[in-house]
């Protein structure tokens, strides 16, 4: 917890900082949280940086268009610290400039090698854009499945599993987006799939058995794959379409019908 002596100080120094320090192109924001005198595991108190980027946010919000080599400098240059500011400033001056905003961030999303930034940057910026308005911002958001970044990958997993969470309505769209990504899929999207159908599972049991039916002749081992490590029930379509490929003359097919049987098996036991 801030004392109220230092979130004063704190408001006071961010406010100066933008008045006199951006207007001359100096960027070293450290200088307003450096100060701070406790630390936690040798760290700044995350609730410090937040005040410092909301403060500043409200401020570059209006005109966020004039401070992008700002946001890139604090980004590159500032560590973990300048990282989590920039998640906290976009979140706040993306909601006064959408458009503008989620293609610069994108451009970063698109070369991201942290995990736990990119996760930060989803959280804070583009969760709460696309519960704004989902219709304008999602088909923006699914055309990133495309990038071969393995990181974005991940993270929009967490992100589609989030939003379905929210409004199971999407599942659909989201699912004809995904399903043209089944042909020769990397692991991290063979992953996203087949994680993304366990959670429809979830929300909506029918349509996940409906995917089955529409594959259920399908011969593909990406695809069997996909379905296979997706089960999360016992289903007789599922039953025979894992009997059959255990059957198979391809031994990628074959053996993923052999896993798709011992699951089937767990789950039919449970009836």
């Amino acid at each position: 917890m801030i004392s109220l002596d230092w979130q004063e100080r704190l408001k006071k120094d961010s406010i100066d900082f933008y008045e006199r320090k951006l207007q001359i192109k100096d960027y070293d924001i450290d200088i307003i949280y450096n100060a701070y005198p406790q630390r936690i595991d040798s760290k700044i108190p995350q609730a410090v940086l937040t005040l410092v980027a909301k403060t500043l946010a409200s401020k570059i919000a209006p005109k966020a268009d004039e401070y992008l080599d700002f946001f890139d400098y604090i980004y590159t240059n500032k560590g973990e610290n300048g990282k989590i500011i920039f998640a906290y400033i976009i979140s706040i001056v993306i909601k006064k400039k959408p458009e503008f905003i989620l293609n610069y961030l994108q451009q970063k999303l698109f070369t991201i090698q942290d995990q736990k930034e990119c996760n930060l940057l989803m959280d804070k910026a583009v969760i709460p854009l696309l519960k704004k308005d989902e219709k304008k911002y999602l088909p923006i958001v699914l055309e990133w499945i495309k990038k071969d970044n393995p990181i974005l990958i991940n993270s929009l997993e967490h992100l589609l599993n989030k939003l379905i969470k929210i409004n199971s309505d999407l599942i659909e769209i989201i699912f004809k987006k995904l399903d043209i990504t089944w042909l020769s899929p990397s692991h991290e999207m063979l992953m996203l799939n087949y994680k993304f159908l366990k959670q429809v599972y979830k929300l909506k049991p029918d349509f996940y058995i409906n995917v089955f039916k529409t594959y259920q002749n399908t011969r593909n081992p990406d695809f069997a794959t996909i379905l296979c490590e997706s089960i999360c029930c016992y289903d007789e379509t599922i039953e025979e379409m894992v009997n059959n490929w255990s059957k198979s003359g391809n031994i990628k097919l074959k053996k993923v019908g052999l896993h798709g049987q011992k699951m089937i098996v767990k789950y039919k036991k449970k009836i």
